[in-house]
Order: structure tokens, then sequence, then C-alpha cells
């Protein structure tokens, strides 16, 4: 099983908003090689990494965003 974390991908979906976006071949790249690495989880993007950072503290930041 592989779990893929990214934000925005350049879609149609977001096509419209003003941020920045993965290219699709790039997730796909991400994929294949996650695949062939035999990793569980891919995190795409800074934003993506940041989120998944901010979860594994010992009080996740969306409970305590500024902490001491």
């Amino acid at each position: 099983m592989l779990a893929l974390h990214v934000g925005f991908v350049d879609t149609d979906l977001a096509r419209s908003l003003d941020v920045p976006k993965l290219a699709p071949a790039e997730v796909a790249a991400l994929t294949l090689d996650a695949l062939a690495a035999g990793e569980d989880e891919i995190l795409g993007d800074e934003g993506t990494r940041l989120v998944r950072q901010g979860l594994s503290r010992e009080r996740p930041s969306y409970i305590d965003p500024d902490p001491a």
C-alpha cells in the first residue's frame, strides 16, 4: 500500500487557483519511484511535508499552532 499526499496538482480542477502546483507528470514520477523503492508514503511537496511534520509533533500544530 502506498499513500500519496500532495497539495495542488496542475489539473483542470485547480486551473483557476493562483498557488504553487505540481505537474501531473511529476506526481506520476514520484509515485513510480516510491513504488519501486518500496516506500509506503509520499509527501509530494513542501506544504504537505510541513503539514505532516506538524501532525507528528507531540501536540499537533493544528491544536497548538504557535508552540513556545
